[in-house]
């Protein structure tokens, strides 16, 4: 317990003194700027807040002001990155299990992604990490060929994501509609949900089914429920501590990361820091036709996933905080994005991309600059360091349970049943433009949804999305001439709304 206290103090003193060093330099630096103060007139006019900030900094008022407004918008942005950490902190390991690697990858992938972002000049506010819908794709290549390919297929997404953002597509986005993308959240949390069978699976061969499918259940209902009494403290973090450390003193035998990981991966120290893959391997890999075509699949996937959830993660950003972003900030997320992939794949990780979850809960956290990614990210990188032997302890069951709320949130709900409704009644549901939507045209758009929900999780998530937008537009094109020829009204176009 000492040890842990005193690594807890060692986390929050290196977080104050980047914080207190960084503001200080922004201090010196607009010293050296400002004019230099007027004469002090103490008139009756002066506040006395006015004399206070004249007296103790030494500038004038207004620019007192600003010092500290940017020194609280630092605060406030370091301690929203810390919540994003902890919050993601269970699901980026989850990530790992999915793929089937070291425990520690899917955090150091965090790490990378979250630090390149903000440098590069992607969009203030955005998280970028570990994703769910980058590892689901990369876990059917590497469930079945091995983990070898990994590095390869990353690094060739990361190259068409490179491309896509050169010949400025980011706006081809706009073409995935509310429908569209509904159907593709159904069908990856149906394929988050089943993949975590493998977990229970091996419980019930060791006899322990009964305890995981507790432990899981009750770091479900702990996620579930927590936010409604209070928001303070990650819901998912709690969960995975209260059901890892009730198994452990109920002596339940449940596996551990730790005890399915090799010995040494949770040690901690400088041992934990990432190394360059096996440069040789990847250039034979490179130069390999085979290799190439049989990663070129997930690739594909994975960088029309990661680019769309990136984008989105942008437009929510715009809707909380009512300022639109300038037009090269897409493909400067894009390019920002397409380097951090390079970087991580690298490292030995599997990138990431946008997050739309950790994105909202930074904003609601007061956060919004990008500071706020790099305390993030600097956050989870110690968390490695100094605190991979608690990590190792985790209950894999616990992780199950985290990753079925994922699963459990990830499926489009309200938005499934809203396109069953409007079908239904279609007068009650107006297009964008508040003008009436015909039955047919809620009927195309029901079967669009239906479409991706069908194809992303039977077949392939960017086969998904690409169908859904294909049959949608056709359909609606269609109908459209339809009615133009017998004088009918004029017809919606589909439009994306941010679904949170």
């Amino acid at each position: 317990m000492k040890l842990f206290n005193l690594q807890l103090v060692l986390l929050y003193a290196c977080q104050i003194s980047a914080f207190t060093t960084h503001v200080g330099h922004r201090a010196s630096v607009r010293a050296k700027l400002a004019p230099p103060p007027p004469p002090l007139h103490f008139s009756p006019t002066l506040t006395r807040q006015h004399v206070s900030a004249v007296r103790m900094v030494g500038v004038p008022a207004d620019t007192a002001s600003a010092q500290t407004a940017d020194k609280s918008s630092l605060v406030q942005d370091m301690l929203a990155g810390l919540t994003v950490a902890f919050s993601l902190l269970s699901k980026a390991i989850a990530c790992s299990a999915i793929v089937g690697v070291n425990p520690l990858v899917g955090l150091w992938s965090s790490v990378v992604m979250g630090l390149t972002a903000p440098l590069l000049g992607a969009r203030e506010g955005v998280i970028s990490g570990t994703a769910a819908v980058v590892v689901v794709p990369l876990s059917a290549l590497t469930q079945t060929y091995g983990v070898e390919y990994m590095t390869l297929c990353i690094l060739v997404a990361a190259v068409m994501q490179g491309l896509f953002g050169m010949f400025r597509l980011a706006k081809t986005a706009d073409l995935v509609s509310e429908q569209v993308l509904s159907g593709f959240l159904n069908g990856l949390g149906l394929i988050l949900l089943l993949s975590q069978a493998s977990v229970f699976k091996a419980a019930a061969t060791a006899g322990a089914l009964i305890p995981a499918v507790s432990m899981s259940s009750l770091c479900f209902a702990i996620v579930q429920l927590l936010p409604r009494f209070t928001k303070a403290v990650p819901s998912s973090l709690v969960g995975l501590i209260v059901a890892t450390y009730l198994g452990a003193a109920l002596k339940l035998p449940l596996a551990t990361l730790a005890s399915s990981a090799a010995e040494g991966t949770f040690s901690g120290g400088l041992s934990a820091l990432p190394s360059l893959v096996d440069l040789g391997l990847l250039q034979n890999q490179l130069k390999s036709p085979a290799a190439l075509k049989l990663v070129l699949p997930a690739a594909i996937s994975i960088m029309i996933i990661a680019l769309v959830e990136t984008l989105l993660a942008g437009k929510v950003v715009d809707d909380m905080t009512g300022k639109q972003q300038e037009e090269d900030v897409p493909t400067r997320s894009v390019l920002a994005m397409s380097s951090g992939n390079i970087l991580s794949s690298l490292l030995g990780g599997f990138g990431g991309c946008g997050l739309i979850p950790q994105t909202v809960l930074n904003l609601k956290s007061g956060g919004g600059g990008a500071f706020s990614s790099i305390s993030y990210a600097v956050a989870m990188g110690l968390f490695v360091v100094a605190f991979a032997p608690l990590v190792g302890q985790i209950s894999q069951a616990a992780l199950a349970g985290i990753m079925v709320t994922v699963a459990y949130d990830t499926v489009a709900w309200s938005s499934s049943a809203k396109a069953i409704k409007a079908v239904l009644n279609p007068s009650k549901y107006p297009g964008n433009d508040g003008k009436s939507v015909s039955r047919s045209e809620r009927v195309i758009d029901l079967l669009a949804l239906g479409i991706s929900s069908w194809i992303c999780y039977f077949g392939n998530l960017a086969v998904g999305i690409v169908a859904g937008v294909g049959f949608q537009r056709g359909a609606l094109s269609i109908l459209r001439r339809l009615v133009s020829k017998d004088g009918g009204h004029h017809l919606h176009s589909p439009s994306l709304t941010i679904i949170r």
